[in-house]
């Protein structure tokens, strides 16, 4: 069961943004519309944000998870190292996203486009 719904959350994971962005790239289907920097930016906003979307619902889930484990371990040491385990796991996940969305976000605005238009999310 617990393979299955690894399985399941991965093919929705990687197939999800063919239907929610239904085109990624929004240049070059015509020859009046290069790709141009702009665009880049438009994409990786995007990225960012399905990366963001889709980590913020995962995290409170497993928060929750590990919480209810720590909650009826009743004393039992390997169930409470499990839920911290988790907490820990889940607590830096998150700060490895947060860390990656600042860092593009600082390049981008290095490279000198405009934060305001560009990157919020």
């Amino acid at each position: 069961m617990k393979k299955t719904i690894i399985n399941l959350t991965a093919f929705i994971l990687i197939f999800a943004p063919l239907f929610v962005f239904a085109s990624l790239v929004t240049c070059g289907n015509t020859a009046d519309d290069p790709c141009g920097f702009a665009d880049l930016i438009i994409l990786v906003k995007d990225l960012l944000a399905y990366v963001l979307v889709i980590a913020a619902p995962l995290a409170s889930i497993m928060f929750a998870y590990a919480g209810f484990i720590y909650m009826t371990s009743q004393g039992n040491t390997s169930k409470r190292a499990q839920a911290n385990q988790i907490f820990t796991n889940v607590g830096i996940g998150l700060f490895f996203i947060a860390g990656a969305w600042l860092i593009v976000k600082a390049v981008i605005v290095g490279l000198g486009a405009d934060s305001t238009s560009y990157l919020d999310l």
